[in-house]
């Protein structure tokens, strides 16, 4: 079951980041465990739905094949424009310039865009909008359902358990009462 919790938590979509990005709260063992793991379906999709990339310098997170903006990758989100553009596997950090303090989004394509798919590139322009680029600071993976953003093993653990019993009205306190010896009554 380790093998499995580790696997999902460091194979999402955010494949360069996993790798490479130190994540929150992770110690050399928790390390060593995610150098072993296979990818397991199941697992992967709970942590994407669990996991947000936190964007930082853009050097471990893919601009087009990563899930790092509204909860899809951009590949998917601008299929023409992905299919157009030179950078296809290339990093955040690679699809822009620092001109003093402000970040331009800067891209390369194979031929001039036209037509709709400029269109398109101003749609992905007003969705880059929101994005902050900081040249300090590391991409790194965040946990939305606890608080302080760390993975942590107990919560990814309540995540893979099944919910706990909802009481459907019965009680069972009083059904051995009466039935078994008095001494008895305790161990039920």
């Amino acid at each position: 079951m380790w093998k499995d919790v580790i696997k999902s938590i460091h194979e999402t979509n955010c494949s360069k980041l996993l790798l490479q990005a130190p994540i929150l709260g992770a110690g050399t063992t928790w390390t060593r465990i995610v150098n072993h793991c296979v990818k397991d379906n199941r697992l992967q999709d709970i942590m994407n739905q669990q996991s947000l990339v936190l964007i930082r310098n853009g050097k471990k997170t893919m601009f087009w094949l990563d899930t790092w903006i509204n909860n899809c990758y951009l590949a998917k989100h601008f299929p023409n424009l992905f299919h157009l553009s030179n950078d296809k596997e290339a990093s955040i950090d690679k699809m822009g310039m620092w001109e003093g303090y402000a970040w331009i989004w800067v891209f390369s394509w194979i031929r001039p865009l036209r037509g709709r798919n400029i269109g398109l590139l101003d749609q992905l322009y007003a969705i880059l909008s929101t994005v902050h680029i900081d040249k300090d600071g590391e991409d790194r993976l965040i946990c939305k359902d606890n608080k302080t953003g760390r993975f942590s093993v107990k919560s990814l653990c309540g995540l893979l358990s099944p919910k706990p019993f909802i009481n459907s009205g019965f009680s069972f306190a009083g059904i051995w009462k009466g039935i078994v010896p008095p001494k008895m009554e305790i161990f039920c």
